[in-house]
């Protein structure tokens, strides 16, 4: 039996604590059963979460929430419906839940021995595709685990870099190949992931349009991205060291059949239920990592590594949820029924609209707005628009560039700023200076891309 991780460092006691495990099964529940109590019961806990854990919190989710509240005055001054209420409290509940539930996979990475064996199956293999076998291993790594992906990638490399023989330019050239695939292959994660956090706020906001719908033009997108990139940081990977395989070699072959089962009933609950991929992992992967804790240990222990894997993303959890209730809030005060007629007679319009979402996130992020708080907004405006019968496709696929763009180029955002405290690499440096290029060299053709929605 695998032996439990270290413990997390917790902030409160267990009692507050348990209750964003308690909020995130209610909405796992409301969204298996349709049971409208049950997701404004996890609303309720995580609003007692917050609110007992406030100080806790990081500078940036508190001044979101204090922002987010002061929106919320405002738009009680216009007296809601009980409809309305109820409708932004599941919003926050679902997308604060959305995290939760991905993120409890990070249960599982100090159980798996294989992890640290990352780098030399990725090395394994003809060294004319490195860079795309590093590219597609974060990116498929980043779709299970989130950020857990960059603290892998980055931890299981030190090793490597202090082997014996590795000199100091070696060493930089091969720890910036790493993690500017780390950076860029998480980039690719909303494009083409069903569990993705564009792929459910769209899908949510705008149900009749999926991840099937946007995964061509996401396609697309990530190979112009790897065709663009591949010569220049093909070179840093191959200053990476070839390390023999130890005598004892770790089998993947568990980890690979559990990765797959799960990909499968994503897949199968997707296709037969009216769950959409997003939603169906969120379902998925709480129930797997439970059913792994519970055939390596007790009820009461899984629970306890449950619980302080939630506590130690409270600040994600936070950001997510109040992102999209600030979102909706802006939506419902922000009246767009006059654009729906201009839009529908003058395309060119349609075609500037797609402009603004793809240039204006990655702007935006570049000022330190964070790229999620952006897409809900948004979003949660898009869909309003294609309530009135604007067709939503081509604005969707401009938001999700964009979105792709501010996580390659964001000095603010959380992927650069976790890469910065564990390589000492300013953000700045890894985000604008490393990716930058990439980033102009892309644009045009993006620009091009929502216009092929018409096609």
């Amino acid at each position: 039996m695998p032996s439990p991780p270290p413990s997390a460092h917790t902030f409160g006691s267990t009692a507050t604590v348990s209750l964003l495990l308690s909020a995130l099964a209610c909405e796992l529940l409301a969204l298996s059963t349709g049971l409208d109590w049950a997701s404004m019961l996890s609303a309720g806990l995580y609003g007692a979460f917050f609110l007992a854990h406030w100080r806790s919190l990081l500078p940036y989710p508190r001044r979101l929430g204090l922002i987010t509240l002061a929106v919320a005055g405002l738009w009680g001054l216009h007296q809601p419906s009980l409809a309305a209420t109820r409708g932004l409290a599941a919003t926050f509940a679902y997308y604060a839940s959305f995290v939760a539930a991905l993120g409890l996979i990070q249960c599982l990475i100090a159980r798996l021995p294989q992890l640290g064996e990352l780098h030399r199956a990725l090395l394994n293999g003809p060294r004319a595709l490195l860079y795309p076998r590093y590219l597609g291993g974060a990116l498929a790594l980043g779709a299970l685990l989130s950020f857990g992906m960059l603290n892998l990638l980055y931890a299981t490399l030190r090793p490597q870099l202090d082997a014996p023989g590795v000199g100091a330019e070696t060493r930089r050239n091969a720890q910036r190949g790493v993690i500017s695939c780390a950076l860029r292959g998480f980039a690719l994660v909303p494009l083409l992931a069903p569990t993705s956090v564009t792929m459910a706020i769209i899908g949510r906001e705008i149900p009749h349009l999926g991840w099937i719908d946007l995964l061509p033009f996401g396609a697309i997108t990530a190979l112009l991205l790897l065709l663009l990139s591949w010569r220049g940081e093909h070179r840093n990977l191959r200053a990476l060291p070839e390390l023999p395989w130890p005598a004892a070699r770790v089998a993947w072959g568990k980890p690979l059949a559990g990765a797959l089962l799960g990909c499968t009933a994503i897949v199968l609950l997707a296709l037969y239920t009216p769950l959409n991929p997003s939603q169906a992992a969120m379902l998925t992967i709480p129930i797997g990592v439970l059913g792994c804790l519970l055939h390596w240990t007790s009820v009461a222990k899984a629970q306890a590594e449950l619980t302080r894997t939630l506590d130690g993303q409270r600040n994600e959890v936070f950001i997510f949820g109040c992102s999209a209730l600030l979102g909706g809030l802006v939506a419902q005060l922000v009246p767009l029924q006059g654009l729906a007629a201009p839009l529908l007679k003058a395309p060119w319009l349609l075609h500037a609209l797609e402009i603004g979402l793809l240039l204006g996130i990655p702007a935006l992020a570049l000022f330190g707005i964070a790229p999620i708080v952006s897409l809900n907004l948004l979003a949660a405006l898009l869909a309003q628009l294609a309530h009135l019968g604007i067709a939503p496709l081509g604005p969707a696929i401009a938001l999700v560039s964009g979105f792709a763009l501010a996580m390659l180029l964001s000095p603010f955002g959380p992927s650069a700023l976790l890469l910065e405290r564990l390589s000492g690499i300013s953000a700045r440096e890894l985000s604008l200076g490393w990716n930058g290029r990439l980033a102009l060299m892309a644009l045009p053709f993006l620009l091009l891309l929502p216009g092929l929605a018409q096609l």
